[in-house]
This record gives structure tokens, sequence and C-alpha cells, in this order.
């Protein structure tokens, strides 16, 4: 390959084999698919889903495709600093701190008993 040209190969903007056996076969059949999804799209009797399809399919044809644009443009200062710290680790409970909440909790039978001989 020469440096900094395109030597062999097809020229460009050639469509590959597979594409041009499907634009010939479209013309033979007097098939035009732009002007097929134009009718389908204009036909108020179809679906209104159907139609923005089309529509949609179209466009891409009429005006390019919008790209995501950058929120913080460069050279300037975001609007919230949010401070992030490592957590502290939890310390483990230990048997004492266990028990005493352990003591505290009671069966459920217990708690039934109270209620009922408190009313």
């Amino acid at each position: 390959m020469a440096r900094g040209r395109k030597t062999g190969g097809r020229q460009l903007g050639t469509p590959n084999k597979r594409t041009q056996e499907v634009i010939d076969r479209l013309e033979a059949l007097g098939c035009d698919p732009i002007e097929g999804m134009a009718r389908i799209a204009m036909d108020d009797g179809n679906p209104i889903e159907l139609r923005g399809r089309m529509f949609a399919e179209l466009a891409q044809y009429v005006a390019p495709k919008r790209r995501a644009i950058e929120s913080n443009p460069p050279n300037t200062q975001p609007i919230f600093n949010i401070g992030l710290r490592r957590a502290e680790p939890v310390p483990t409970p230990t048997a004492e701190i266990v028990g005493h909440i352990v003591g505290h909790i009671q069966p459920a039978g217990d708690q039934k008993e109270q209620r009922a001989g408190s009313l």
C-alpha cells in the first residue's frame, strides 16, 4: 500500500456487490423503499405507531441524529461539590452488648399474656 493514498479495491463511494444486487433487484421490481415509507407515513388510515416509525426512519435521511453534548464545559467549576469520605468500619458487637440486647427481648407468648392481663 502506498503511503498516504489508497491503491486498489473499490473506488470511494462504490457500493459493495451485495448492496448493488439489492439496489438492482428493487429497481427491477419498480420498488422505491423511501417512497413506500413516505406513503405509509402520510396515510391517515394507518395506525399512529406505524406512521411514527416511518417518519422516524425517514428523518434519518433528512436530518442528522443529535449527539449527546457535554454538560460541564471545559475550564468551568462544578456547580456542586460533594465531598465523599470512606465509611468507617462498624465495630463488631461484643458478647456484653449482645447479652444486654437479648436480655430485653421477650418471647412472643409473654407479650400476649402481659396484654391480656392489662385489659
